[in-house]
């Protein structure tokens, strides 16, 4: 009976230790999250550290290190994370696309479409994730597909202009250029004040030959982002197709202001040239005559 009753005792002391090792890891966790609740990040991340210590299958331990590392931009430590956490909380799309997203942001495009692939199949009428999905897969020249994703995300949530960009974005480079237009105009109705949808839509008139729409896009994305130096640049050559020469010598004064290329830069110089302009800048800041300081003593006579 001895002997019966030690092996009793060896049995449940063995079935008991995991037990008492999860409850540990529990009280890590709750208290990471206090700790992440109070804005104390570091003290988050050690407690959470503790706890996948405990137990390395605690999946929700891992996510909440995935999310800190994000915020304290250290994405190699927030990859891991979602790793683990992924590889224990299977079928949780929003931890794939976390981990789609910080891929994407490490350029592991190939490893961002897997992961945001697996998020599609377990939330296929989430519009994020297919956007996502979209936009890494045009970084990866997969237009036809990132036409496909991106259409759905707009069809599904029809608000978001960077998504509309995205769309017109593989439409150009599919060739769909009335495509193309459309969607930056979609786009640009959304945020009327983003600079980059305003050069695209300039671009693609351009491209159609089409310098009366292109001017007033390239000029308002100039307006908006004056450091734009391809805006002034395509700019320039649309004020010069419309025969409006002072605006061309402007315009591309404004691009031998800003850009640092000498290629660019002497051609721009002989098209100045070719129209009776002259460069005011070459390469760098425009000179201007110096203010007087108001606060400085009058020099003595």
């Amino acid at each position: 009976m001895r002997g019966l009753a030690a092996i009793s005792f060896v049995v449940a002391t063995l079935f008991a230790a995991p037990a008492f090792a999860d409850k540990d890891a529990d009280a890590y966790y709750k208290e990471g999250l206090a700790f992440k609740q109070e804005g104390k990040m570091d003290e988050a991340i050690k407690s959470l550290q503790s706890a996948v210590q405990q137990n390395p299958k605690h999946g929700m331990a891992w996510a909440s290190l995935g999310s800190l590392y994000k915020q304290k931009k250290d994405l190699p430590k927030s990859i891991d994370a979602y790793e683990h956490a992924t590889a224990i909380i299977t079928k949780d799309a929003v931890l794939w696309v976390n981990l789609g997203s910080a891929y994407a942001n490490t350029d592991r495009n190939d490893d961002a479409i897997r992961a945001l692939s697996t998020a599609e199949k377990l939330a296929p009428k989430d519009p994020e994730v297919h956007a996502k999905l979209g936009t890494v897969m045009r970084k990866k020249n997969n237009y036809a597909g990132a036409i496909t994703e991106l259409e759905m995300a707009t069809k599904l949530k029809a608000d978001e202009p960077d998504w509309w960009h995205n769309l017109g974005v593989a439409y150009r480079f599919s060739k769909r250029e009335d495509d193309a237009i459309k969607a930056y105009e979609k786009a640009i109705e959304l945020n009327p004040n983003e600079a980059r949808y305003h050069f695209d839509l300039g671009a693609a008139y351009r491209r159609k030959d089409d310098a009366d729409k292109a001017i007033p896009e390239y000029e308002k994305a100039t307006a908006l982002d004056p450091g734009n130096a391809d805006g002034w640049f395509d700019l320039g050559f649309m004020y010069k197709k419309n025969h409006d020469n002072d605006k061309a010598i402007d315009a591309w004064d404004h691009y031998l202001c800003l850009k640092h290329d000498s290629e660019g830069e002497k051609r721009i110089s002989e098209e100045m040239t070719g129209i009776g302009g002259k460069a005011q800048c070459k390469g760098g800041a425009k000179t201007e005559t110096p203010k007087p300081d108001k606060k400085a003593p009058p020099k003595k006579k």
